[in-house]
């Protein structure tokens, strides 16, 4: 007697482009689907998905808290890049939790993100302001983006962020650095030294050395200064062997001048302040230092 084979329903398994036609997907959705867990089979190096798991999940889809934020533009185009963490805020307000929570019920501008608050800092003080309009409002600012660094640091301590760039084709390099002053006055600083190296760190040498010829001028009994160079803040050691001939008598100014000075000052790592080498006044320094110019000095309106 011959045995009858049972027919079974296959379950179809979809293409990326049937899955994108028939949810009416973009690519860039899909893939975001992806990063953040949609249920997917990969074959070989093939994607296949099944849609009842697809449209199950998307049910109860949230976007993660990452892409959230990465994603995040408000009405003006900024990113979170611009703003800061409710810790920040409550530091630069001087206000309780309880505090904020009221504010923000009463009109206060922010910006819900997921399941996270963030402030615009001016937005803020431009909400809050009495008097005159004229006075130039973006200085009040500074302090909330040398956080939490300056949290315990005397106001008139000045800062300087610098960085280093170099140009391997035209043999120059540019330093930019930024100087905030008793959190308010910020200036912007630029040079530039034509040298052939293999080396690209001499370009942040170049910058720790204007910063520190600038700190001896200036006389500061303090000063803090923050870079990106991660081992400076821990240890300022740099070794004249290593560098090309034309490099070494600048380590050794560096070296003289860090002897001197290293009981008023002291080195940060760009890691330590809010949004790390993305902070405004990190970038500033970074975007003055591919300007390639010599002796230039002028106020900086942060905002």
């Amino acid at each position: 007697m011959m045995m009858q084979t049972r027919q079974k329903t296959l379950p179809t398994l979809l293409l990326r482009g049937e899955l994108i036609t028939k949810l009416k997907l973009t690519k860039a959705q899909l893939n975001a689907f992806l990063e953040d867990g949609m249920p997917h089979y990969l074959i070989g190096n093939e994607y296949r998905f099944l849609e009842g798991e697809i449209l199950q999940w998307l049910e109860t889809y949230q976007p993660s808290q990452q892409r959230l934020e990465r994603e995040f533009r408000d009405k003006k185009g900024r990113t979170l890049e611009e703003y800061v963490t409710q810790d920040m805020i409550l530091n630069a307000l001087r206000i309780t939790k309880e505090n904020l929570a009221g504010l923000c019920k009463k009109g206060m501008p922010f910006a819900k993100v997921g399941e996270k608050d963030f402030f615009h800092v001016q937005d803020i003080l431009d909400y809050y302001r009495k008097g005159s309009s004229m006075v130039p409002a973006s200085t009040s600012t500074v302090n909330a983006y040398l956080m939490p660094i300056c949290m315990d640091v005397p106001k008139n301590t000045p800062f300087i962020i610098m960085d280093g760039s170099y140009n391997f084709n035209t043999q120059k390099a540019g330093t930019g650095l930024v100087l905030v002053e008793n959190g308010e006055k910020v200036t912007g600083m630029t040079n530039v030294r034509e040298i052939k190296t293999t080396k690209s760190i001499v370009c942040e040498l170049f910058a720790l050395l204007d910063a520190l010829r600038m700190i001896k001028k200036k006389k500061f009994n303090k000063a803090i200064i923050i870079t990106d160079q991660k081992p400076w803040s821990k240890s300022m050691t740099v070794d004249v062997s290593t560098y090309e001939e034309c490099v070494k008598p600048f380590i050794k100014e560096i070296n003289t001048l860090w002897k001197e000075l290293k009981g008023n000052l002291s080195i940060k790592y760009v890691g330590e302040l809010n949004n790390g080498n993305k902070n405004v006044l990190y970038k500033k320094a970074h975007s003055l230092s591919k300007e390639y110019k010599k002796g230039m000095n002028h106020p900086l309106k942060i905002e």
